[in-house]
């Protein structure tokens, strides 16, 4: 089976049409969705309103998301993530918040974990380095665990050993998942953090035990457009164009 893997579509209606798009050209009809649905970027609602109505989709809750809907504290945010918090609560409807409010943290299937940050702290942590990964594989069984939160599309695996590699993945980079255990960030959607503005995203083949990372061009200037006519911060706009 092939799955679409994205995270932190964060608002940006734009960056998520493109992916779905880009998933549906490739016959792709499964779906993970690493949290932040919301935050960040100016059309929530659609963004929230799309993920729920798709037909197989396995999506846990992310910071952002947790935020909006009372379960962190606002304290771990700061300001410009606090407004953006504070717009997606306004602008959502009650089903949108209702699917929201219902994710689960972590989600362990037959072929595959996701949560947000790690596994042992499923809101919070931003799982960067090879250190990180080697305390986090006692805390999940079900390899690969699909990961989000830094924005950063990266992979960490257990090579002969079990010692810990890790390695940031390109548009087009293709990692062949090994026995032991695997994490997988497929990077943001609607805010990256690598250097390269476009979307970010991935497919894995259980069959193949494959995972294919690809970056996907959107209307960068629509959503900017859009951030502008709702005066949200101008920082939040600004970065999209360089994706950072």
């Amino acid at each position: 089976m092939r799955y679409g893997v994205f995270s932190d579509v964060h608002g940006n209606y734009e960056a998520l049409k493109a992916v779905l798009e880009f998933y549906r050209k490739n016959d792709v009809e499964n779906f993970i969705c690493c949290g932040d649905i919301v935050g960040y970027g100016p059309q929530p609602l659609e963004c929230a309103e799309t993920l729920r109505e798709l037909k197989s989709l396995t999506a846990v809750m992310g910071n952002h998301d947790a935020a909006l809907v009372g379960r962190l504290e606002m304290r771990w945010f700061n300001p410009n993530a606090s407004w953006a918090i504070d717009f997606a609560r306004n602008q959502l409807t009650g089903q949108a918040l209702d699917f929201l409010a219902r994710l689960p943290e972590k989600a362990v299937k037959e072929d595959f974990t996701v949560v947000h940050g790690s596994p042992r702290k499923p809101l919070t942590e931003y799982l960067l380095s090879e250190s990180q990964f080697y305390d986090n594989t006692r805390v999940f069984e079900v390899s690969p665990c699909f990961i989000g939160h830094s924005h950063m599309p990266i992979y960490f695996r257990e090579s002969a050993g079990g010692v810990p590699t890790a390695d940031f993945m390109r548009s087009m980079d293709r990692v062949a998942l090994p026995a032991g255990r695997v994490m997988l960030n497929p990077g943001s959607v609607g805010q990256p953090r690598d250097g390269d503005p476009r979307a970010s995203c991935g497919i894995y083949d259980t069959g193949r035990k494959l995972f294919d990372h690809y970056k996907v061009f959107y209307d960068v200037g629509a959503t900017q457009k859009r951030m502008a006519d709702l005066k949200m911060p101008a920082m939040l706009a600004d970065r999209l164009s360089f994706g950072f």
